[in-house]
């Protein structure tokens, strides 16, 4: 089974033609056993930096030859009043690594629940001191949740995360947006980028679109279709989010994919990237198909971000086994590594695959 090609052709009426990812089984790595919620990104060494969250804390590992294997551990964050959870990490222009993660307190604890960064200076080696970026409730019901963060090209940072702490009455959620001007020194007070009133817009992905094409956004939003759906949210490089974003009354916000799916399919956590030859790639967990535990699957859409189309699935598992909190690195021009927290062969852990992209969308 290990050396199995598993092949899926992406067919839709709005892709100018069909397209076809390959999931090459041979290529399938444990990064960190027992880890979970990973995210990669290629240093301008050229070496690959993967945060993921393990034993309450979250670490990198770097790889030397292209994610083949993973040299040890460093240790990013803790958090002993609770979890430093959820962890996404970007390399600036200036070379600074920031990593933002999500301070959980445990139940008994008095602490708020915030967003949270550390910097690296020397790619991922060393780690400064933990800065808090947001603060929302101590409930969990008044949470923030996810921080992702894209670069533009002017050197802002735009930094998404969901957040409940304005809704304390109410079980209604936003994605919330602060800026840097800075690389990071300084940081904006929180904007709402996103609210669907009664319903809860959830765990934002930005992405900086090529060609000056703008910025989208990938959130869960249980307002649109049913359960959670995958669905993107867009602006120019120059509009401001809040501009026409507010409870969905905009023409920049739209389903990602381009057949809907049923309305008690669960198909949540997206995340979104883009090859250089402008194909954009989406993953959910999803139950589809009656499935006991949801996993990850895989979709193909335009240079805008839209028409996602057919699906594929990276990891082949048993329908009462999880693939969640899953993410995409685009490894190369042709290739994506699809990145899961899932059990493989009876190992719990963080687990790699990479894709092979043909055909690809102009």
């Amino acid at each position: 089974m290990r050396h199995l090609l598993f092949a899926f052709l992406i067919m839709g009426a709005s892709l100018s033609h069909s397209a076809e990812i390959t999931w090459d089984r041979s290529s399938l790595t444990l990064v960190q056993k027992s880890g979970g919620y990973g995210r990669m990104t290629r240093l301008k060494s050229g070496r690959i930096l993967c945060c993921y969250q393990y034993a309450r804390q979250v670490w990198v590992r770097a790889s030397k030859d292209n994610g083949t294997t993973w040299q040890p551990g460093v240790l990013v964050a803790r958090y002993p009043q609770g979890t430093a959870a959820t962890p996404e990490i970007i390399q600036l222009s200036n070379g600074t690594v920031l990593c933002f993660y999500n301070e959980r307190p445990s139940n008994d604890s008095k602490m708020p629940f915030t967003i949270m960064v550390s910097a690296s200076k020397d790619s991922g080696n060393t780690w400064s001191s933990p800065k808090q970026l947001y603060r929302a409730g101590h409930e969990f019901k008044n949470g923030c949740w996810e921080p992702a963060a894209a670069q533009l090209p002017s050197g802002e940072i735009q930094l998404f995360f969901a957040n409940e702490g304005p809704y304390r009455s109410t079980a209604e959620q936003d994605i919330a947006l602060i800026r840097s001007q800075d690389n990071g020194a300084t940081w904006s007070k929180p904007e709402r980028a996103s609210f669907r009133a009664h319903h809860r817009d959830g765990m934002p992905v930005p992405l900086v679109l090529e060609n000056k094409k703008g910025i989208v956004v990938a959130i869960e939003d249980n307002g649109m279709n049913g359960k959670f759906k995958p669905v993107i949210l867009h602006t120019s490089m120059t509009n401001k989010w809040s501009d026409g974003c507010i409870d969905g009354n905009s023409l920049r916000r739209w389903s990602a994919l381009k057949t809907n799916l049923s309305k008690n399919v669960y198909a949540g956590a997206p995340y979104i990237c883009q090859l250089p030859s402008g194909t954009t790639v989406l993953s959910v967990q999803s139950d589809e198909g009656g499935r006991e535990e949801p996993q990850m699957v895989v979709y193909l859409g335009d240079s805008h971000a839209k028409h996602f189309a057919a699906k594929s699935v990276p990891f082949v598992i048993a329908s009462d086994i999880g693939g969640r909190w899953n993410s995409l690195f685009v490894k190369d021009a042709n290739t994506v590594t699809a990145i899961s927290s899932t059990t493989i062969d009876g190992v719990r852990g963080l687990w790699a695959v990479d894709g092979q992209v043909r055909n690809r969308v102009k």
